[in-house]
């Protein structure tokens, strides 16, 4: 995993909701539509001194996989020292308690993300679980192509996706089931071609809950499509 490889799994997202190619580079497309999402921070290795990632506070004491490793075959991470008292034990535990960085496990093509579990392809992400092909992400659970998403399970290629499941080709919808080809959808079920939508069910070609001929619901989603992508 690179910045290169990263960016092209945006641009097969964003060319399959929107159509088009990807205007933004990777800087301006986090800047602009992963801003609110949780991110890992880049730290220094308190071991090493190398450039590691990690979920965390900046407060907290980091040190990257190699560098633990790289201890463990010194001394095993073992310390001798007379311990007399509970601020000895306190003294102790603080030369030896940092917290590791980049988690990955089971999983290849990781890269500036923690906490990965048998996933694939994964670029500054948090909690990502039996995915692949996810972009400043955070908790993704069998998902595949997500990008600026969170909290979402067994979805695919959705941008600004949130608190939703079975979804796809998305973008900005939240706290859905089933929804496909939509955007600025909220509470949303069975729902295909809708836009500006919440709480209906069972629908398709509705824009701010107003049923449309399919027509109609075309010439207008390409007004809303231009309003997403155009610099504000």
């Amino acid at each position: 995993m690179n910045e290169d490889k990263a960016k092209q799994i945006i641009d097969y997202t964003l060319k399959d909701i929107f159509q088009i190619d990807n205007p933004f580079s990777l800087e301006k497309f986090q800047k602009r539509f992963a801003i609110d999402i949780p991110k890992v921070l880049e730290f220094n290795c308190l071991l090493s001194n190398r450039r590691t990632w990690a979920f965390a506070s900046p407060k907290d004491k980091i040190v990257s996989p190699v560098a633990v490793d790289e201890r463990f075959e010194e001394d095993e991470w073992m310390q001798e020292k007379d311990l007399n008292s509970m601020q000895d034990i306190l003294n102790a535990w603080n030369d030896v308690n940092y917290q590791i960085s980049e988690k990955y496990i089971n999983s290849t093509n990781v890269l500036a993300s923690d906490g990965v579990h048998n996933s694939d392809s994964v670029y500054q992400s948090v909690a990502i679980f039996d995915s692949k092909n996810i972009v400043f992400s955070y908790k993704i659970f069998n998902s595949n192509y997500m990008i600026a998403s969170r909290d979402n399970s067994s979805c695919t290629l959705g941008i600004r996706v949130k608190d939703s499941i079975y979804c796809s080709s998305n973008f900005e919808v939240s706290w859905s089931n089933k929804v496909s080809r939509s955007m600025y959808v909220h509470d949303g079920y069975d729902l295909y071609e809708c836009l500006f939508c919440s709480h209906i069910r069972s629908k398709k070609y509705c824009i701010a809950n107003v049923q449309l001929e399919k027509e109609k619901y075309f010439e207008l989603k390409k007004e809303v499509m231009k309003w997403i992508l155009e610099d504000k």
